[in-house]
């Protein structure tokens, strides 16, 4: 069995309609083996003569051919929320298309673009007023030998850290394990248990996806960046693919923008493995390097749940800096501050790196659930207390205050007021150089409002939107 997930969207940034185009798109280069599986919405095999897929209007079911531009899906006739992509068509000829047929489970299509290029938005939702899967399956192909094979995978994840399920082989696969084990070749789409420090972080932005396996191990890469699991992958072939769907649990279902997927039957050499990825970094400007390392943390709330087409507020804040900016959310549902300052030195300290001029760990107001369990104020003070004293000396911190949840009880939400207001007063004191953000002081949060509010408790699009606004300033001035 293969997989891949985990759980972004950096400066060069999502915007709608004409976004400039990258100065040096490139089809994929001549290597020791030709490509088993190629879909996506930029055109990278320079004789493909096909669409990038076939679209269905949601009002009334009409389909339609997508085709390729001078190089990417023509979406112009696409806006936001109208249309669903029902098919991805395999560009290398073996017809290994991949596609659903359940409206309801269609990423979405939209004519928002990374520096050029559009995404197919896997916006699976885990949300409890509604779970949704959106994934896409061939269950014919492509045909795949788990002890030499090479996957690159060109997306932007909603979060890096939580459950986020990219692909599995084969399409019926049941379990996916975490990397670094050796009961199989898969890799699950949760770090949070059992965690590993050492595994590298998708970021929650483009970036480039490696997943090889060969006579020397199974190997994963971020970028270029590699961490190898000497253990031998089984031998076996392994036929379908699903994408973005995990195979009984709805709420681990992809949660990323998908720009390309890229498989050979082939174990790769590292400098042909570099030169694809050179090939997809060229798509939409990927990041490769940047001046500044973010890491958000949080609960759902920095996860992304209740975003729409994967736009969380973190990636509305990346899609509206002009900073140089390499950025990790470790946003985790359901997870409380209490458990966040038990784990900040494995899970955030860990993640320093001295190659940036700056590291930053941004908390997005976490605390609503110590609150919804009965937490008081002062165990809530204590446990960012602790968070911050486990940071690395040369991470900045960025604190904030916590919007209200809806169903609260009295006592609860003014234990959330009480720390509040507590917070306000004393956070400088957590860590030379900490900074406030007080999301609970925006005007429009000072009341539950469907107008912001998707649940009882999470943002929706404008919500999130105010999120990122109110973060913005706070975070480049503190940026390179």
């Amino acid at each position: 069995m293969l997989g891949l997930g985990f759980g972004g969207l950096g400066s060069m940034g999502l915007g709608a309609g004409g976004a400039p185009a990258p100065p040096n798109p490139t089809y994929l280069p001549t290597v020791s083996a030709s490509p088993s599986f190629v879909v996506g919405t930029s055109k990278l095999i320079s004789a493909y003569a096909g669409a990038a897929g076939r679209t269905q209007r949601i009002s009334d079911d009409v389909e339609a051919d997508v085709a390729f531009g001078t190089k990417f899906a023509d979406v112009s006739g696409i806006g936001l929320g109208t249309h669903n992509w029902k098919t991805l068509y395999d560009q290398t000829g073996n017809g290994n298309h991949i596609t659903q047929a359940t409206k309801a489970n269609q990423p979405a299509a939209s004519n928002l673009k990374y520096a050029g290029c559009p995404a197919v938005h896997f916006d699976s939702s885990d949300l409890a007023v509604g779970v949704t899967s959106k994934n896409m399956v061939c269950a014919t192909g492509p045909a795949t030998e788990k002890s030499a094979f090479t996957s690159f995978f060109l997306l932007a994840p909603t979060h890096s850290f939580n459950d986020n399920y990219y692909f599995r082989q084969p399409h019926t696969a049941t379990t996916l394990s975490l990397f670094t084990q050796t009961t199989n070749v898969g890799v699950r789409g949760n770090n949070s248990s059992p965690f590993n420090s050492t595994r590298k972080m998708p970021r929650a932005q483009p970036h480039v996806l490696r997943w090889r396996g060969s006579a020397a191990g199974k190997q994963f890469a971020v970028n270029g960046s590699t961490q190898l699991l000497s253990t031998a992958p089984t031998a076996g072939p392994e036929t379908g693919i699903a994408v973005g769907s995990h195979s009984s649990t709805a709420s681990f279902d992809g949660k990323f923008d998908l720009i390309a997927i890229v498989i050979y039957n082939a174990a790769l050499s590292d400098a042909d493995c570099l030169l694809v990825e050179t090939a997809l970094y060229a798509q939409c400007n990927v990041l490769t390097s940047a001046s500044n390392l973010v890491i958000f943390d949080g609960d759902s709330r920095t996860q992304g749940a209740g975003r729409t087409l994967n736009e969380t507020w973190v990636k509305k804040y990346l899609s509206s800096t002009g900073k140089s900016i390499h950025a990790v959310n470790m946003g985790v549902g359901g997870q409380t501050l209490s458990t966040m300052a038990t784990n900040v030195a494995a899970r955030v300290a860990a993640l320093y790196d001295a190659a940036y001029t700056k590291n930053i760990v941004v908390m997005g107001g976490p605390a609503i659930n110590d609150f919804t369990a009965n937490q008081t104020a002062a165990q809530a003070q204590t446990s960012i207390q602790t968070y911050a004293s486990g940071l690395n000396a040369n991470q900045t911190l960025v604190v904030a205050t916590v919007p209200l949840r809806d169903t609260s009880t009295a006592p609860q939400n003014q234990a959330r007021i009480d720390y509040n207001t507590w917070l306000k007063a004393n956070y400088a004191s957590l860590k030379t150089g900490t900074v406030l953000v007080d999301l609970d002081g925006i005007s429009q949060f000072q009341a539950w409002s469907s107008t912001y509010w998707i649940d009882i408790v999470h943002f929706n699009d404008a919500g999130q939107q105010l999120w990122a606004a109110a973060f913005a300033p706070t975070i480049d001035a503190l940026l390179a």
